[in-house]
């Protein structure tokens, strides 16, 4: 259920290291890169797999993914916007 936050919380602390370790050089733009791409496909991964089990029968199972997934889409809108900051500024 939460793991939509925690991919956003490790792109954000891996953003906020490039950014401290160096900042405004041109090889932090591609790091930023390397580290956004993986995090919108673990987000994609993990929404996907959150919808997946929204049709659940049992409605306790159902709001926990359901939450899930909304977690999950918050993450990934939160990840594509720190990531476009951070290489088209």
């Amino acid at each position: 259920m939460l793991g939509g936050l925690m991919v956003w919380a490790a792109h954000f602390f891996a953003l906020y290291g490039v950014a401290s370790l160096l900042p405004g050089r041109p090889e932090a733009r591609w790091l930023v890169l390397a580290a956004t791409l993986p995090a919108i496909a673990a987000e994609g991964l993990l929404l996907w797999k959150a919808m997946r089990g929204a049709n659940q029968p049992d409605s306790l199972e159902r709001w926990t993914s359901q939450l899930g997934a909304a977690g999950a889409a918050i993450s990934l809108i939160a990840v594509i916007w720190q990531g476009a900051t951070a290489l088209f500024a």
